[in-house]
């Protein structure tokens, strides 16, 4: 990882933690609640909390992208 500040890194484990707990916890609901509508044990419950995580997952990747280029263009700049 580019050098990043340290604030920039505990953004995004911050980001990951909040965002995990808030995707999986609003996938899992959703999920039983269609388990509910439709009569199925936790099949949709436990798929809606995998999709809370990928998407948790995802978002924080990107993040973590935009970040390494900042911290890039930053050191570029310190060079120039």
């Amino acid at each position: 990882m580019s050098s990043l500040k340290t604030w920039e890194a505990l953004g995004i484990v911050t980001q990951f933690g909040v965002t995990c707990a808030v995707a999986v916890t609003l996938g899992f609901f959703l999920g039983n609640w269609l388990d509910g509508k439709l009569g199925t044990s936790i099949v949709f419950g436990l798929l809606g909390a995998l999709a809370g995580m990928i998407a948790a997952v995802t978002s924080t990747l990107q993040l973590m992208k935009a970040m390494n280029r900042r911290a890039a263009d930053r050191q570029q700049r310190t060079r120039e």
